[in-house]
């Protein structure tokens, strides 16, 4: 990540003045269709949809209008009725920086999007960031200028980034997220190693990448040292009922158990990840370390994602009780949505 200002200035030598080209309308119907997927169209989807953007873009319009040099129209050919070209306007070169500055900053916060994919999944926080973008653009008043504060957007970047895989991380199996936070960090060490050998600046912040994710460590060390007591414990006062606890759900009930999330929005949706469904399940097998194949998982969930009557069923009572007494038992949403489908799911059949 750069740390960067990032501001765009027009320097005009006395006489010269901005011309506009005039193109065809079937070379702007080309450039609108090869460019139809720009910046606004990324913001808008990143802030909430375009009701949302035209909130935020219009207070943009009227920070810069507010920015402008005083009495700037009074100069103004085009404001006193003696020239009709953009040329003429005396503000055209101010807002014409700053729409350049804004072109390039949201370029720079949608790369940091799509290199944080777990940030770009969780549309609630990717939201926030996104204000949080707007809120980076700063105004020089009366001098018609803009520059975006990289930095402080890069940093809340980091901050959402940690928030979302503090959840992610909950919602994992203890050992599997212990494994993926130690792998994690030695990708970090090694990074930084390669950075001292080769003499380059830090650019990812991997002293608070370091930090979050040795503090995560610590955490689940410690969680999985208290259940391996609480297991010996159970194990000493009841041993059958502790081979019970220890095991293992069925890909079935895993698959249960990811929709229940996902309903209640303690998961994103395989559907919102960027690479697609097959890749968003292939990762979840990966991270929570599940013994199956990515097509044999997404058979499981289709078949009771899809279908009410294959999930709220009787012969599902057995599964579906005990994900929601079981797995379920720290997300209490969750727990409530599994919890009515196994009311209903009892009655079915009789």
């Amino acid at each position: 990540m750069s740390k960067d200002i990032i501001g765009f200035e027009i320097d005009l030598e006395e006489g010269d003045r901005i011309v506009e080209i005039q193109t065809s309308p079937e070379l702007k119907e080309y450039f609108k269709k090869q460019f139809e997927k720009n910046h606004t169209y990324y913001l808008t989807e990143f802030i909430g949809g375009k009701k949302n953007y035209d909130i935020a873009y219009n207070t943009f319009v009227k920070a810069m209008r507010e920015s402008l040099p005083f009495n700037i129209e009074e100069n103004c050919k085009f404001c006193k009725g003696e020239g009709k070209e953009i040329g003429d306007k005396s503000c055209q070169k101010f807002y014409l920086q700053m729409d350049l500055t804004y072109i390039i900053a949201a370029s720079e916060f949608i790369n940091l999007v799509f290199k944080n994919k777990y940030i770009y999944n969780d549309k609630p926080k990717l939201q926030k960031l996104t204000v949080k973008f707007f809120d980076c653009l700063r105004f020089i008043k009366n001098e018609g200028k803009m520059y975006f504060e990289l930095e402080q957007m890069c940093r809340y970047t980091l901050n959402s980034g940690f928030l979302t895989l503090s959840q992610m991380l909950a919602n994992s199996e203890k050992l599997n997220a212990y494994k993926i936070i130690n792998r994690t960090l030695d990708e970090l060490n090694e990074e930084e190693l390669q950075n001292k050998v080769l003499r380059r600046e830090d650019e990812n912040y991997l002293d608070l990448q370091k930090e979050f994710f040795e503090n995560k460590l610590r955490y689940f060390k410690e969680e999985l040292y208290l259940e391996e007591k609480d297991n010996q414990r159970l194990q000493k006062e009841n041993p059958k009922k502790e081979k019970q606890v220890r095991k293992n759900p069925s890909i079935l009930q895993y698959a249960l158990y990811y929709y229940y999330l996902q309903q209640s929005k303690d998961f994103p949706h395989f559907e919102n990840h960027p690479e697609g469904k097959v890749r968003a399940i292939e990762e979840l097998i990966k991270n929570a370390n599940l013994n199956t194949t990515q097509k044999y998982f997404q058979l499981r969930y289709n078949k009771i994602a899809n279908h009410k009557t294959n999930r709220v069923a009787l012969n599902q009572v057995k599964n579906i009780g005990f994900v929601a007494n079981t797995m379920l038992k720290e997300f209490p949403k969750a727990q409530k949505i599994a919890l009515s489908d196994l009311e209903e799911a009892k009655t079915k059949n009789r």
